[in-house]
C-alpha cells in the first residue's frame, strides 16, 4: 500500500491506498463499522472484504481503498469505485440517482466516484468502534479528500455516496462542508428480529394484525405451499431462476437471466453456509425465492422472484420474505434482517422500520456542481 503523508489539521492520521481485497484483510478492514449508532447493523455487508471481492473479479470498477492510520492502527476506511455510466447492472446504475443527470441536456454526473458502496444500502466511511466523534469526523473529512483526489486523478467528474442515514449526522455535516449536495434517498428498510421465532414476530403485532397474519398463513397452508429456509446449492438454482426472472420483469428491471445465474453462484461459493435460500414450493415446484447472506450476527435479504401467475392472490410474497423466515432467524440467532430498499408499504406493514437516506453528489468542477445545486434547489 502506497502511504499519503498526513497534512493539517489531522496531522495525527496518515492515509494509504490499496487496489486489492487481499490487502484489506490483514489490515483488520472487517473490523471497522459504518455509522456511530446501534439502530442499524453496524458491520456492513456491502463493504465486507467478502462483497468487495465479486466486484474485483468483474474487473469492471477500477476499486481504490482507502485507508486511515493513527498511532500504528488502521481507524478507518473507504471503498470507492469508478462507474463510467450506463451500467448494465440496474443495481450500480447513478444517471437515475441524480434527477438532473438524464433529460436532454443533463448536467453529466459520470463518469464517477462511487464512495462507501457501489449500491444502495448503508453507504459511508468505516470507523473503528468507539471512536470520540470529533475523530471521527476527521478521519471521515480526511478519507473523502482522499477519494476527490482520486477522481481527479482518474478524469471522473464527481464523486457521489449513494444512501448515507439521515441520522449519520457527523458524516452528513462532513459532506455538506465539503460542498456536496445532499438528496433524498430510499427508505432502508430494517426489520429488527423478535425473540421466540415466528409466533414472537406474530405476537409483536396490535391484535388486528396478528389476525391477517394468521388468515395469511392458513391460505398458504391451505393452498398446500411450504415454505423452508435451506441452503444456496449448485442445484436450487437454475430452479428459482424462472422466478427472479419474472419478478425482474414484473417491474421493468431488465435484469438477464444469466446474469441472475452469475450472482447466485458468486454469493454461493463466497458465503458457502451462510449463504441461505427462502422456498417456497407447491409440491415439488418453486412458486417463491428469496436468497439471504448471513454476516456478523444478522441477515441481508437479496434476490427475490415469484411464480406470479401460480400465485396470483395468495401472500407468497409475506411468506417468503417474513413468515416463512422468523423461526430460522431467532434459531440462528439474528439481530436484524436488513431489506435494503424498495417495496415500502408492504414491507413496513410487516413491521419493518423505513429508515430515512441521503444521496451525496459533488461534482468536481466548481462551474458545472454550482448548475447541479442549482438545478436540485426547490422551486416556488
Amino acid at each position: 500500500m502506497a502511504t499519503t503523508p498526513s497534512g493539517s489539521p489531522s496531522g495525527w492520521l496518515s492515509t494509504s491506498r490499496a487496489t486489492t481485497v487481499s490487502e484489506l484483510a490483514p489490515a483488520g478492514w472487517d473490523d471497522l463499522v459504518i455509522g456511530h449508532d446501534g439502530r442499524m447493523p453496524s458491520h456492513q455487508l456491502y463493504n465486507s472484504v467478502t462483497w468487495l471481492r465479486r466486484y474485483e473479479l468483474s474487473g469492471a470498477f477500477d476499486p481504490v481503498y482507502l485507508l486511515a492510520e493513527a498511532g500504528g492502527e488502521v481507524v478507518g476506511g473507504l471503498a470507492t469505485h469508478r462507474v463510467g455510466g450506463h451500467e448494465t447492472t440496474s443495481q450500480i446504475r447513478v444517471e437515475d440517482l441524480v434527477p438532473t443527470a438524464t433529460p436532454p441536456g443533463a448536467i453529466p454526473v459520470t463518469p464517477c466516484r462511487v464512495i462507501g458502496g457501489l449500491i444502495d444500502g448503508r453507504s459511508g466511511v468505516l470507523t473503528r468502534p468507539g471512536m470520540a466523534l470529533h475523530r471521527r469526523a476527521a478521519v471521515l473529512d480526511r478519507l473523502v479528500a482522499d477519494a476527490e483526489d482520486v477522481a481527479a486523478a482518474g478524469g471522473e467528474c464527481a464523486v457521489l455516496c449513494r444512501t448515507v442515514d439521515a441520522g449519520d449526522l457527523v458524516l452528513r455535516r462532513v459532506l455538506a462542508r465539503r460542498g456536496y449536495a445532499l438528496v433524498p434517498g430510499p427508505a432502508h428498510l430494517v426489520l429488527t428480529v423478535a425473540p421466540g421465532g415466528l409466533e414472537g414476530y406474530i405476537a409483536s403485532f396490535p391484535p388486528r394484525y396478528r389476525n391477517m397474519i394468521r388468515r395469511e398463513q392458513r391460505k398458504l397452508r391451505d393452498a398446500g405451499i411450504a415454505i423452508t429456509v435451506e441452503p444456496l446449492t449448485r442445484e436450487l438454482i437454475p430452479a428459482v431462476l424462472p422466478l427472479v426472472a419474472q419478478l425482474s420483469d414484473k417491474h421493468h428491471l431488465g435484469v438477464a437471466a444469466e446474469a441472475v445465474r452469475g450472482e447466485l453462484e458468486l454469493t454461493r461459493r463466497a458465503w458457502k453456509e451462510r449463504a441461505h435460500a427462502v422456498v417456497a414450493r407447491a409440491g415439488d415446484r418453486p412458486v417463491g425465492f428469496l436468497e439471504v447472506v448471513e454476516y456478523r450476527g444478522n441477515a441481508w435479504a437479496q434476490q427475490a422472484g415469484f411464480d406470479y401467475e401460480h400465485n396470483g392472490s395468495l401472500p407468497v410474497y409475506f411468506g417468503v420474505l417474513f413468515y416463512g423466515l422468523m423461526d430460522f432467524a431467532a434459531a440462528a440467532g439474528f439481530t436484524r434482517i436488513d431489506y435494503r430498499y424498495s417495496t415500502d408499504a408492504p414491507k413496513t406493514s410487516r413491521g419493518c422500520a423505513a429508515l430515512a437516506t441521503v444521496r451525496a453528489v459533488r461534482l468536481l468542477d466548481p462551474a458545472t456542481h454550482h448548475r447541479l445545486v442549482a438545478a436540485l434547489a426547490p422551486t416556488g
